[in-house]
C-alpha cells in the first residue's frame, strides 16, 4: 500500500529528529576535554555569542550546537535547568595536565550563570595513560576498566584548584567514536550526580521543619482529645498547619522530582559503562553508589515524610469537623427536640383557649336567649314554655358551637397541610 500521499503528522519531523539531536564530539587520543554545566533560567535561550560562532551547526530548535574553536571543538547542549558546554583539543602524548583554554573560558563568562559542574577529563593512549598516573596528584583514586576492558578511567573525584574535578581515561581498543561516547558517559555522571544533589539541601532544610510540624500537629492532636480548646480555635489552627504544608510540599515537590529523575540517570549511565575491577582500585560505580544514593534516598524518605504529614493533617483536619459535625446535629437534635416541645405545649393551650371559647361564646348565645325569652314572657308567653325552651337551648348552643369551632379548627389545619 503506497502512502507516500497522505499527509505526515505536524510533529512527525521533530519527533524524528530527536534521535539525531544530541550528535556527540568523536575524538582520538590524546585529547583534554572540559566540561562545565552552568545553571540557568528554563525561560533563558541560547547566549548569542554561541549562536554567531564560526562554522557553527545548530538544531533547530537551538538546543545543541557544534562548532570548531581553533585548533579544537566546541559542543553545548540546552537543558530545562542548565547549560553544558563541552571543548575538545587535542594533546601531545604524556602532557602535562592544563589549564582551560582563554577561549573557552571567555565562552563560558558570556554565559553569565553560575557552574554547577566542571569536570576535565585527560584522554591518552592505555600506555600512556598509566605512565602518567602518577603525576595526576590523586588521593586514593579509585578506576574501573569501562567498555569491555577496551578503556579504563582513573579520578579521584575532588575539584582541584581551578574547580575541575580530573578523570585520566586510557583508550586501549576504542576508536573515536567508542572513545567520544565513553568520555560522553563520564560527563553525563558527573553532570547529573550534581543536579540530583540540587536537592539535598532542600531536603536537610525540610527535615528540620518537619520536626517543627509533626511537634504542632501532635499538640493539636491532644488538645482535640483533652478538649482543652474550642473546636473552632482547633480548626483554625489546623487550616493554618494544612497550608503550611501543602506550600511547602508545592515548593520542594519540583525538586525532588528532578533529583529522582537525576538520579536514575546517573545510574544508567554508571551501567552502560560496562565496568570491571582495576586491581588495588575501588571501581567507579561502585564509589559514587555508596557516597551518591545515601543522598539520594535522603531525599526520596524527605518527599515521602512530607507526604504522610500531609496525610496527617487532613485526617486530623476531617477528624476535627466531624466532631463539630457530630456536635451540631446533636444542638441541633436537642433544638428540634425543645421546638417540639414548645409546639406540644402550644398545642395544648391552644385546645384548652377553644375549649373557653367553646363556653364563653355560649354563654353569651345563651344570655342573648334568655333576654329574648324574658321579653317574650314579659309580652305575654307562657313561662313554663320559656323554661322548657332554655332547657332545650343550652345543650343545643354548646352542640353548635363546638361543632362551628371544629370545622374552623379542621380548615386551618387543611389549609396548613395543603401549603
Amino acid at each position: 500500500m503506497n502512502t507516500s500521499a497522505s499527509p505526515d503528522h505536524r510533529l512527525r519531523r521533530i519527533l524524528h529528529d530527536e534521535l539525531h539531536a544530541r550528535s556527540s564530539l568523536y575524538f582520538e587520543a590524546p585529547a583534554n576535554v572540559w566540561h562545565v554545566a552552568m545553571l540557568i533560567d528554563p525561560a533563558m535561550d541560547v547566549p548569542p555569542s554561541l549562536l554567531i560562532l564560526p562554522d557553527v551547526e545548530v538544531s533547530p530548535d537551538r538546543r545543541h550546537g557544534i562548532a570548531p574553536l581553533g585548533e579544537g571543538r566546541l559542543k553545548w547542549e540546552r537543558h530545562t535547568e542548565f547549560l553544558t558546554l563541552t571543548f575538545v583539543f587535542p594533546a601531545r602524548p604524556g602532557q602535562r595536565w592544563l589549564q582551560e583554554p582563554d577561549r573557552a573560558v571567555a565562552l563560558c563568562k558570556t554565559v553569565a550563570s553560575e557552574r554547577i559542574a566542571a569536570v576535565h577529563i585527560r584522554v591518552e593512549t592505555q600506555e600512556h595513560g598509566a605512565s602518567i598516573l602518577g603525576t595526576c596528584g590523586f588521593v586514593d583514586p579509585v578506576a574501573s576498566h569501562v567498555g569491555g576492558r577496551d578503556g579504563t578511567a582513573w579520578s579521584d573525584f575532588r575539584l582541584d584548584a581551578g574547580g575541575y574535578v580530573r578523570i585520566l581515561f586510557g583508550c586501549h581498543r576504542l576508536n573515536a567514536y567508542r572513545t567520544g561516547r565513553m568520555v560522553r558517559r563520564l560527563l553525563e555522571i558527573e553532570t547529573y550526580r550534581m543536579m540530583a544533589l540540587l536537592g539535598l539541601p532542600l531536603a536537610r532544610e525540610a527535615a528540620q521543619k518537619l520536626n517543627l510540624l509533626d511537634v504542632r500537629l501532635t499538640s493539636l492532636v491532644l488538645q482535640m482529645r483533652t478538649e482543652t480548646r474550642s473546636e473552632k480555635d482547633l480548626l483554625s489552627d489546623i487550616t493554618r498547619l494544612s497550608s503550611e504544608v501543602m506550600g511547602f510540599i508545592a515548593s520542594s515537590r519540583d525538586r525532588f522530582s528532578a533529583t529522582a529523575a537525576y538520579a536514575e540517570l546517573v545510574m544508567d549511565r554508571i551501567a552502560e559503562l560496562r565496568e570491571d575491577r582495576v586491581e588495588g582500585h575501588q571501581r567507579v560505580g561502585v564509589f559514587l553508589e555508596r557516597r551518591f544514593r545515601p543522598a539520594i534516598r535522603t531525599c526520596a524518605v524527605t518527599e515521602r515524610r512530607l507526604d504522610r504529614l500531609a496525610e496527617s493533617v487532613a485526617q486530623a483536619g476531617d477528624l476535627l469537623r466531624t466532631t463539630v459535625q457530630v456536635a451540631l446535629a446533636e444542638q441541633n437534635a436537642a433544638l428540634l427536640h425543645s421546638v417540639e416541645r414548645r409546639a406540644r405545649t402550644q398545642v395544648r393551650i391552644q385546645q384548652a383557649v377553644e375549649g373557653f371559647s367553646i363556653i364563653a361564646i355560649s354563654y353569651y348565645l345563651i344570655n342573648l336567649f334568655k333576654l329574648a325569652m324574658d321579653s317574650a314572657v314579659n309580652l305575654g308567653l307562657d313561662g313554663k314554655g320559656a323554661k322548657s325552651a332554655m332547657l332545650i337551648t343550652i345543650p343545643a348552643v354548646l352542640a353548635a358551637v363546638g361543632l362551628v369551632v371544629r370545622r374552623v379548627r379542621r380548615a386551618i389545619a387543611d389549609e396548613q397541610a395543603g401549603s
